[in-house]
């Protein structure tokens, strides 16, 4: 029986929580994976916060929180202390899974292929050039991945080791500073350098359709972001629909409603596409 560590970090989303933990129960398949459950609550807004870890005593075995809130970096650093398994399973409190994940098929693959460091499950469809990286698509044991040009912090399986040896918390904007341990974004633009020194890949093979959905666009809590907005939640709202037909998986229907930040108002480039989608997309984002 293999052990796996699952992370969650949460801010003052409790009700995204709930879908996040709902979702992921739902969607990963798996007979021979035993799970343990761990949470850093931060609290950004403590009424909120409150809620969550109301939810979480119930639903999780390592329970852990900081009042004042510390941000997401010291909190994983926090976390990852308690990480006991050789892989984590890492997530926020802001995703949904969409499609079914064969688990133990993933680690038996990271077992047997050393080099795979960090498994994540993409937002949006995997695409042959991203922001001008060109992806590649890789087979290991049956399974397809895409390389990627760093290491993500979306949600994925990661390997421990590989997170202990090059882990360093910050305060500000700790995944840019996490993914440039692994080299500049020019060194990261090579192929044998991302084999060699990240090993970081994309859930599934090109053009593989999105495995999650991400509920927060409008409910960002980084301290930058709240500056921004007279310290409440902020995002873009347009991002969560604009590429549905791209990225989203055509089998799985009409896409459900979910918690919004209404404060967070819709961009010109936003309400022109809008305008074009159909009904139960545009009652979503009234």
């Amino acid at each position: 029986m293999n052990k796996l560590d699952v992370l969650v970090m949460a801010s003052s989303r409790p009700d995204l929580l709930k879908i996040t933990m709902q979702s992921f129960k739902e969607y990963m398949v798996f007979k021979n994976i035993e799970l343990r459950y761990l949470i850093h609550e931060d609290f950004v807004y403590p009424e909120e916060s409150k809620k969550s870890l109301e939810y979480a005593l119930n639903h999780f075995d390592i329970v852990e929180s900081s009042l004042p809130k510390i941000g997401v970096g010291y909190a994983m650093d926090k976390m990852f202390k308690m990480v006991e398994s050789d892989y984590v399973f890492y997530l926020q409190d802001d995703w949904e899974f969409e499609r079914p994940v064969e688990l133990d098929r993933l680690l038996w693959t990271m077992d047997n292929n050393p080099s795979i460091n960090c498994i994540t499950f993409n937002k949006y469809r995997n695409m042959k050039k991203i922001e001008g990286f060109e992806d590649k698509e890789f087979e290991y044991d049956g399974m397809k991945f895409c390389i990627y040009g760093g290491w993500q912090f979306l949600p994925g399986v990661w390997r421990m080791s590989k997170v202990r040896e090059k882990w360093s918390p910050r305060k500000v904007r700790p995944e840019g500073n996490y993914q440039n341990s692994f080299g500049s974004n020019e060194v990261r633009q090579n192929h044998d350098h991302l084999l060699k020194e990240v090993g970081a890949y994309m859930y599934g093979g090109m053009g593989e359709y999105r495995y999650v959905r991400h509920t927060g666009n409008t409910w960002r809590m980084a301290d930058w972001q709240l500056k921004q907005n007279n310290f409440k939640p902020t995002g873009c709202r347009h991002w969560d629909f604009m590429n549905i037909e791209r990225d989203r998986a055509p089998w799985l229907g009409d896409m459900p409603a979910r918690p919004m930040n209404r404060g967070v108002g819709l961009t010109a480039e936003g309400r022109k596409f809008l305008k074009d989608q159909p009904k139960y997309i545009q009652e979503m984002y009234k």
